[in-house]
């Protein structure tokens, strides 16, 4: 048998997010496993890096799948773009080692939320976005993510579905960059907790519009209550951009 490993970028908007279950609806996972039995020949069952939710994209999405086929790669990704619907592709596909992961071998994500900061909303990136219509002060929304980078417990900004293993997680960066009308809040950390993406932009957001601030943020750390933190964020302006994986086996393989 071998391992393949695909990127995959995809418009989460007409999706039920990414994971498989029944009765669930349409979802990305489903729609990569139809499309690729169908180019393989085989049945198969697609590993994803991270299970994203309903309405959220993706930019650079891993998965890995185990194969009889014994076609080159490079025709494989060219049939397997033909065969998936136009709101997925494929952007590579190559052979790993046979034990890869995709999940357990991931040792960084990188999720962006996208801000549409401007007066006058655009139709052409509702999809992709959220229309924040008030002046966000940057400087403000920098120094509210400051405090939440590093390893902490971020149960006050998860869902509760999120938390059965714990709520601490490596917050490596969050990083705030304009472009244009566009405001981008860039999280990266070793993995993330139901909802914490959004959960973080929502409070950046207010951060940005004078209604928290550092202070805020750390007591919303220290209580660790979900209740007193602001809602999430909607998912239609989240996007997973990229995922990292270790070189080596972990040792609980």
């Amino acid at each position: 048998m071998r391992n393949l490993l695909l990127i995959l970028a995809y418009d989460g908007t007409a999706y039920k997010g990414w994971q498989r279950l029944p009765g669930s609806g349409r979802t990305v996972q489903e729609a990569v496993e139809t499309a690729l039995a169908r180019v393989l020949g085989e049945d198969v069952n697609i590993i994803g890096a991270g299970r994203t939710d309903a309405g959220v994209h993706a930019e650079g999405q891993a998965a890995n799948v185990h194969t009889g086929s014994t076609r080159p790669p490079e025709d494989i990704l060219a049939d397997l773009n033909e065969a998936l619907p136009r709101d997925i592709a494929c952007r590579s596909l190559k052979e790993v080692p046979e034990r890869f992961h995709a999940r357990y071998w991931a040792i960084a994500k990188t999720y962006r939320y996208r801000l549409h900061a401007h007066p006058i909303p655009d139709p052409f990136s509702q999809r992709y976005s959220l229309h924040v219509p008030e002046s966000l002060d940057l400087p403000a929304m920098e120094a509210s993510a400051a405090e939440l980078v590093g390893r902490r417990d971020f149960s006050a900004f998860a869902n509760h579905r999120g938390l059965k293993k714990g709520g601490e997680r490596d917050l490596r960066t969050v990083r705030i960059q304009r472009n244009g009308q566009f405001v981008d809040i860039l999280f990266t950390a070793d993995g993330f907790l139901y909802n914490q993406a959004r959960i973080m932009a929502g409070a950046l957001i207010e951060a940005g519009l004078g209604r928290l601030g550092p202070k805020d943020i750390r007591g919303l750390l220290e209580t660790k209550d979900r209740s007193a933190a602001p809602g999430a964020a909607p998912a239609q302006g989240l996007c997973l951009v990229r995922v990292e994986f270790r070189t080596e086996t972990p040792e609980e393989e």
